[in-house]
């Protein structure tokens, strides 16, 4: 009898460590990709290229004023 009790109380503590530890592979995978999410959002936030020089300088602004028929159309749209 004592021997089916050592039994059943030693697979109940495998089976729990083994739920314990793919439970922790689970949560470690996820906490790994939110991380790796945090981490990508930094460089994904910062302007582009193109706006960090000044424009202005490129663009005079009269220039900028002109429209044309083109821009025109595009804007209705």
């Amino acid at each position: 009898m004592w021997f089916w009790i050592m039994i059943g109380l030693g697979s109940f503590l495998g089976l729990s460590l083994l739920i314990g530890l793919v439970l922790g592979r689970i949560l470690g995978t996820i906490g790994r990709e939110i991380s790796g999410l945090y981490e990508t959002d930094d460089w994904a936030m910062l302007p582009p290229s193109r706006e960090a020089r000044d424009t202005k300088e490129d663009h005079p602004e009269d220039v900028e004023a002109e429209s044309s028929p083109v821009d025109g159309s595009m804007q209705r749209r």
